[in-house]
Order: C-alpha cells, then sequence, then structure tokens
C-alpha cells in the first residue's frame, strides 16, 4: 500500500543528508524508500505522481506513521520548490546547512572523485560564473529540462544559502522548514535526531549510531582560498540570518 511522504530532506548536498537519511529511518515510525535521492522534483517529474507513490510502497502492507525521502539536489533546483508546493502544500521539509565554505570544497572533491572534474579548486570557483550563465532560466523555459553543468559545476552557488531559501518561503512558511546547523549535527547527533523527531511529531527513539560522516577524505583548502571564500560568502550568510532570524556562526 502507497503512502504520500509526510517530510522531504530538501538539501543541501553535502551537508551531512545522507547520514541523516541512514539514521533517521531506524526510527520505528519512520518509513524511507531503500534508495536515497528520488529525484522525482527535479530530474524524475516527469515520471508522474504513480511512479512516485509507489516508491512509498511497503510490500508487506505495514503503514508507518511517517515516510520521507531525501533528495539534496531539490534545494538547489529551480522548480522543486513549487512543485513540491503544487503536490504536498503541508508537507513538512528538512534542511541542513554547512560552512558555505567547507560545503563548497566537499562538492568539488566529491565531483572529482567521480572522475567528472579535473581543473583545480581555485580554477572551478573562477570559472563557474560564466559557466553557468543562463543555465537557471533555461529551467523556467522547459520543464522537462535536465542540465548536468547546472547541477556538477556549482560550488558557490549551491553554498548561497538565503538566495535559495529564498525562493522556498515564497511558497512554505519558515516554520515548515527544520533547518539544521551541519556542524551541530556531526557534534552531537543525538540531539539533532530528537529535533527531528519533534518537528515530525514522533516519540523519541534511540538511534545506533554508525561512524558515516568522513570531514578530511581530502587535502586541507589552501589558506589563501579559505579567507578568500570566507570574505566573499560575508554577505550571503548575513542574508540568511537575516532571512532566519539566527546566526549561524560561520565567520
Amino acid at each position: 500500500m502507497s503512502k504520500q511522504p509526510n517530510f522531504i530532506i530538501i538539501g543541501a548536498q553535502k551537508c551531512g543528508t545522507s547520514t541523516l537519511f541512514n539514521h533517521i529511518r531506524k526510527h520505528p515510525d519512520i518509513f524511507m524508500p531503500r534508495k536515497k535521492e528520488l529525484h522525482f522534483f527535479d530530474d524524475n517529474y516527469s515520471m508522474g505522481m504513480a511512479w512516485y507513490l509507489n516508491c512509498f510502497n511497503r510490500k508487506e502492507g505495514k503503514i508507518s506513521v511517517c515516510s520521507g525521502e531525501a533528495s539534496p539536489y531539490y534545494f538547489f533546483h529551480p522548480l522543486a520548490p513549487v512543485r513540491i508546493f503544487e503536490t504536498f502544500p503541508g508537507i513538512k521539509l528538512i534542511l541542513l546547512l554547512r560552512n558555505p565554505v567547507n560545503r563548497a570544497y566537499s562538492q568539488y572533491y566529491h565531483m572529482q572523485r567521480k572522475g567528472r572534474i579535473s581543473l583545480s579548486f581555485e580554477h572551478c570557483i573562477r570559472l563557474e560564473k560564466d559557466i553557468l550563465k543562463g543555465r537557471k532560466e533555461a529551467f523556467y523555459e522547459d520543464e522537462n529540462h535536465s542540465d548536468l553543468m547546472y547541477r556538477r559545476f556549482s560550488f558557490l552557488s549551491r553554498s548561497r544559502y538565503a538566495e535559495q531559501l529564498s525562493e522556498w518561503l515564497k511558497y512554505f512558511p519558515l516554520g515548515q522548514i527544520l533547518i539544521i546547523r551541519s556542524e551541530d549535527y556531526f557534534s552531537n547527533s543525538g540531539e539533532t535526531f530528537q529535533e527531528v523527531f519533534n518537528f515530525l511529531s514522533l516519540p523519541a527513539a534511540d538511534i545506533l549510531l554508525a561512524k558515516e560522516h568522513h570531514s578530511s577524505g581530502y587535502p586541507p583548502m589552501k589558506q589563501e582560498t579559505r579567507e578568500l571564500l570566507a570574505e566573499y560568502f560575508k554577505p550571503f550568510n548575513q542574508q540568511l540570518y537575516e532571512l532566519t532570524g539566527r546566526d549561524f556562526g560561520w565567520g
């Protein structure tokens, strides 16, 4: 029997969404599809609602109290906010946000490990603005548009959180979005789980932690690059603080 989702982890990429997905699904009242990143509201929207709801089909017939999924590209995809709102206007959204400098660098090495990029990080961030020029607009012209360069070459763009969150707030009230500071999650997972369960109106549950977050699997960023990016993101971080009424402490 299919059951529509009660919540979606919408992003952001490289902020701990995989770890959160793998942990909170252990709650006895939560069902999440075996496959993370259904990509329905971004790349697979043409598959139709029946396809999407079938992803929440539990063959044994048991209906969980709460169902959800995690597709971190949703937060950055231009059409995802309105698509989700038009389909599930009351759905609860979970968003993890990490220091934007660290998030951008992590995305770069994620792409490099997969063999999708060979340029240096510094070269990539210099080229990004020109490479992405006009690509966002193309999504509004064709609802079935897909663009791997927009998706993969967005190191700085995905870390400008206020720009993206503003789009979501056109449709969803801030109280419908649980925003988790990734650094808090990494340092105190148990507290974050309870925050998520409270947000979903579920009872507390002890979750067996697995060491799934790895933050040192790549060389340290050049100090001059870190300083440059810290300065670059200052105004964008300030916009986020004002938008949410919360200081995330990213100096």
